[in-house]
């Protein structure tokens, strides 16, 4: 009898953990764009579109700070391959940071890093996603990767933020 209630525990320990397993790899392909395009392990280079962004608010400190600013819509002009937006990385954040445009999980545009104090309005769409594009509008996301100001590893943190998005 005590070597069927070992059994028994054992079988649910291995349930427990298979479950546990299982979560972990679900919410993963939840957070992961579905095409594959992931972000940077590294920091890239400095975005080209990246201006210098006046910020009153008080600077980041030690640790951990992150904090953005962004306009809700983007707009999509096919014939010059470009994406509008306005995404901010106030100097408050101590964390540079990489935008994706995102539409139905795949990733249209991305930015270079975008250190603090920085703004960028203009993306380039990625080879080949103005073609995949129809006119119309469509819910998105900006999928948003921090990465450490001093050593360039991206961070554990990520954000997605919903926006809405016309193509024309």
């Amino acid at each position: 009898m005590k070597e069927s209630k070992n059994v028994r525990k054992n079988l649910l320990t291995v349930l427990a953990v298979l479950c546990a397993l299982a979560l972990g790899i679900a919410v993963g392909a939840l957070l992961l764009p579905k095409d594959g395009h992931l972000p940077p392990d590294r920091a890239p280079e400095q975005d080209p579109n990246a201006v210098p962004y006046e910020d009153t608010t008080i600077q980041g400190g030690e640790g951990g700070s992150v904090t953005l600013r962004y306009q809700a819509t983007a707009e999509i002009d096919r014939e010059s391959g470009t994406v509008s937006i306005a995404f901010i990385d106030p100097a408050s954040s101590n964390q540079g940071l990489v935008i994706q445009l995102l539409i139905q999980g795949e990733v249209l545009a991305e930015s270079g890093l975008l250190p603090p104090g920085t703004a960028v309005y203009t993306l380039e769409l990625l080879p080949g996603a103005a073609e995949r594009l129809e006119p119309g509008d469509y819910d998105g996301s900006f999928l948003v990767s921090y990465y450490d100001t001093e050593s360039g590893q991206r961070s554990a943190l990520q954000t997605e933020a919903e926006i809405r998005v016309t193509v024309k």
